[in-house]
């Protein structure tokens, strides 16, 4: 009897195992260098978005230090403005004072020159003493009583310019347009 050849189905069978697993282990390969070069690109991806969320926080950053700044230059200026004016009512306000004191010294003197001309006419002296004393006295204090009004109008007028510059600039920093731009 004659055996049938064994070895060369074995070797085909052999021969197509090993081109069998060279081809697997070529896909598997392929599959996994595919796998690296996604993994790759998913990588740079989020790299970039990441870049691009620190560059927009970095814009927004920007503007919003500016407008910061340019609120803080604005509030300066009206203050700078607002003391600048108490400065001049202050002068105004001891000018005034010194107005006061001359009119006081002035209608003494002319009370005093009325005094003297009186003494040698006696209803002379009543009228005279009675006219300057109280015309001295309500001029003095009207006049006093006018310009401390008008200073303490103006300070506050001023005062409310600066609440105002104040209150406009704290709302041009946070109106939505100027968060927007």
């Amino acid at each position: 009897m004659i055996l049938p050849d064994l070895k060369t189905p074995l070797l085909w069978v052999l021969g197509l195992g090993l081109v069998a697993a060279l081809a697997t282990a070529g896909i598997e390969r392929t599959r996994a260098a595919g796998a690296r070069t996604d993994l790759a690109t998913e990588k740079r991806a989020r790299a970039e978005e990441n870049t691009a969320r620190a560059l927009a926080a970095l814009a927004d950053l920007q503007r919003t230090v500016a407008l910061v700044a340019a609120h803080a230059q604005t509030q300066q200026e009206n203050v700078d403005a607002y003391e600048k004016k108490l400065a001049v009512l202050d002068g105004r306000r001891r000018a005034a004072a010194g107005d006061d004191e001359r009119m006081r010294k002035q209608f003494a003197d002319f009370a005093a020159r009325d005094r003297d001309q009186a003494a040698s006419d006696p209803a002379a002296c009543l009228r005279i003493a009675n006219r300057s004393a109280v015309l001295g006295d309500l001029a003095a204090r009207g006049a006093e009583l006018l310009e401390r009004g008008r200073i303490v109008v103006e300070g506050r007028d001023n005062e409310v310019q600066l609440l105002l510059g104040t209150v406009k600039n704290d709302r041009a920093l946070l109106s939505p347009t100027s968060t927007a731009k």
